[in-house]
C-alpha cells in the first residue's frame, strides 16, 4: 500500500470517533437540530442510526416534512386540488413512518402539526396523538387550517369539501395512567364530547382557534381542568352564553376574540388577573373577579363600535373597581362620542392605553379632557394615533378645551405622531395640564392592539423632517425636569 493509501485508510478508521460519544451528549446534539436534520444524522454511522428517536420536540409542517412553503401557483383549480391531495398523502406517509420509529424512543415533550389535514386522515392523526400521549407529551399544537400551507379555495358544497378533523377528547382519560398534557392548542378542529367519567386533566393552558365547541362542551372541559391558568378562544362561533363559574377554576388569563354569536359573558373567577376581549359588545357580568387588574377591549365590529367604546369609558371600570390597567382599541372617530360632562370617576386605573383609529384632523379633542377627569390617579397614558393620511396639510380648527390639571400622570407616550396640527394641539393640551409629567415619548411608528407598524422610507424621511420642528418646539417649552424621547 502506498503512502497516500495508508493515509486514507487511517482517516477512514479515524472518522468513527462519533461512536465514542456518550449517549447523553449525542441526545443533546440531536435536540439542538431541526427535526428533519436530526433524522438525517442516522446516515452518519451505525451508532447514530436510531439516535434521532431521542428528539423530544416534534414539529411537522410543509417546510420540515416536504421541504416546501406555499404550494399555490398558477395551476388551475383541479390541478391545485390534485396537488393538495398528493402533498397531503406524502405528508401523512412521512409522519406515519416517523412516529412508528419514534414510538420506540424516550419521552416526547411537544408534538405540533401545522398542515391542512381533514377528517379523511382521522385514523392517522389519532395514532400520532396517541403515540405522543403515551410518551408523556406535555404540549400539543394542532393547526389544521386549510390555508396554513396551501392557498386553496374549495367550494364547501362540492363533493371534495374540506371536512374538519375531530380532536379525540377521550385521550384525556388514558387507560395506562395519568395524562401528562399541560398545554393544548387546537386550530380548525371539532372537539369531541368529553368522556362521561370527567377524569381530571393536567391542562394549564388551552388555546382554541376556529374550533367548533358549544357552551356545554366548554363547561364540561373546564370542569375537568382544575389546574387551568390560561384560556384563549378565537372564532369559536358555537359559543353563545359563556359562564366561567366552576368552583375549582384557577384561571388567571382569559382571552375571547371574534366569537361572533356571543350574547353573554359571565365571569366568576376568583384568580383571574388578565382579561382580553375583541369583537362586538355582549352583555358582561362580573360576578366575582377580585384580582382582575389588567383588561384589554377591542370593539371593531361596526354595529358595536360606539356602544362598545362608551361602555369601556363609562361603565367597564365601574364594574371592575379594582382594575389598574386598561387598553382600549377604538375603530371609531372619537368626536362622535357623546361623553357625559359629569361622568363617573375611576380612581384605581393607573395605566391607560388608547388606540384611536381614525384620528381625524377635525377632531375636537373633547375625549382627552374626559379621560383626564375620569381617571384622576392615572400614572401612564399611551395614545396610539392613526391619522388617515400623513401627507395632509395642517388644518386650523378652533378648539375650546377645559382646564383639567392632572397631578399624577408622569409618563406620556404618543405613537403615530406625524406633527400634523391636530396632533400638535393634542400634545399642547396635555403638556399644559400634566403638571407632574416626568417622561414624554413621541414616536412616528404606529401601534395598535398587539402590533407596531414600521414606516416606509418616504414616510420616515417626511416624519423626520416634521418631527425636527416639533422637537425644537418641545425643547423650548418642556420643563427641564421632563425627559424627552423621540423615536
Amino acid at each position: 500500500m502506498g503512502r497516500r493509501g495508508r493515509k486514507a485508510a487511517k482517516l477512514v478508521r479515524g472518522e468513527d470517533w462519533l461512536v465514542e460519544l456518550p449517549d447523553d451528549i449525542l441526545s443533546t446534539i440531536i435536540s439542538l437540530l431541526p427535526l428533519k436534520e436530526a433524522v438525517r444524522t442516522g446516515f452518519l454511522s451505525k451508532r447514530w442510526r436510531s439516535i434521532w428517536t431521542c428528539h423530544s420536540e416534534l414539529w411537522f409542517d410543509a417546510a420540515s416534512v416536504l421541504g416546501i412553503g406555499d404550494c399555490s401557483t398558477s395551476m388551475s383549480g383541479n390541478q391545485l386540488e390534485l396537488n393538495s391531495q398528493m402533498q397531503s398523502s406524502k405528508f401523512v406517509e412521512w409522519v406515519d413512518q416517523f412516529m412508528y420509529c419514534r414510538s420506540q424512543g424516550p419521552k416526547i415533550n411537544s408534538f405540533s402539526i401545522h398542515f391542512p389535514l381533514g377528517k379523511e386522515f382521522t385514523s392517522h392523526i389519532d395514532q400520532w396523538i396517541t403515540c405522543a400521549v403515551m410518551k408523556g407529551v406535555e404540549n400539543i399544537d394542532l393547526d389544521l387550517s386549510e390555508y396554513f400551507s396551501f392557498n386553496l379555495k374549495r367550494d364547501d358544497t362540492s363533493s371534495t369539501a374540506f371536512q374538519i378533523y375531530e380532536f379525540p377528547c377521550q385521550l384525556f382519560s388514558v387507560p395506562w395512567g395519568t395524562c401528562t398534557l399541560k398545554h393544548l392548542r387546537l386550530a380548525s378542529c371539532h372537539l369531541s364530547a368529553l368522556p362521561s367519567s370527567n377524569t381530571p386533566t393536567s391542562l394549564i393552558t388551552v388555546d382554541l382557534q376556529r374550533v367548533n365547541i358549544s357552551d356545554q362542551q366548554l363547561q364540561d372541559l373546564l370542569s375537568t381542568c382544575s389546574h387551568l391558568e390560561r384560556l384563549s378562544l378565537c372564532v369559536c362561533n358555537g359559543l353563545v352564553n359563556l359562564s366561567f363559574s366552576a368552583l375549582n377554576l384557577q384561571l388567571k388569563f382569559l382571552s375571547i376574540k371574534n366569537c361572533f354569536r356571543l350574547e353573554k359573558i359571565e365571569i366568576h373567577a376568583a384568580y383571574l388577573v388578565t382579561f382580553k376581549y375583541g369583537g362586538h359588545l355582549p352583555s358582561f357580568s362580573f360576578k366575582n373577579a377580585p384580582k382582575l387588574a389588567k383588561a384589554s377591549l377591542e370593539f371593531f365590529i361596526k354595529s358595536s363600535r360606539t356602544e362598545g367604546v362608551m361602555y369601556a369609558l363609562t361603565r367597564f371600570p365601574r364594574d371592575l373597581p379594582q382594575l389598574e390597567t386598561l387598553k382600549l382599541l377604538s375603530v371609531l372617530t372619537l368626536k362622535k362620542l357623546q361623553l357625559p360632562e359629569n361622568g363617573p370617576t375611576f380612581t384605581n386605573i393607573k395605566q391607560f392605553e388608547l388606540t384611536v383609529f381614525p384620528f381625524d384632523d377635525d377632531d375636537d379633542l373633547s375625549w382627552i379632557g374626559y379621560i383626564l377627569k375620569a381617571f384622576p390617579l392615572l400614572q401612564k397614558l399611551e395614545l396610539n394615533l392613526f391619522s388617515p393620511s400623513f401627507t395632509k396639510q395642517p388644518k386650523e380648527i378652533e378648539r375650546f378645551l377645559p382646564e383639567c390639571p392632572h397631578r399624577h400622570l408622569s409618563i406620556l407616550q404618543i405613537n403615530g405622531f406625524y406633527g400634523n396640527q391636530h396632533e400638535v394641539d393634542l400634545l399642547k393640551y396635555l403638556l399644559h395640564n400634566l403638571v407632574a409629567l416626568e417622561l414624554l415619548v413621541v414616536a412616528s411608528s404606529k401601534k395598535g392592539g398587539e402590533f407596531i407598524s414600521s414606516l416606509s422610507q418616504a414616510e420616515h424621511l417626511w416624519c423626520r423632517a416634521r418631527l425636527q420642528g416639533v422637537y425644537e418646539w418641545l425643547l423650548a417649552v418642556l420643563p427641564r425636569a421632563v425627559r424627552l424621547e423621540i423615536w
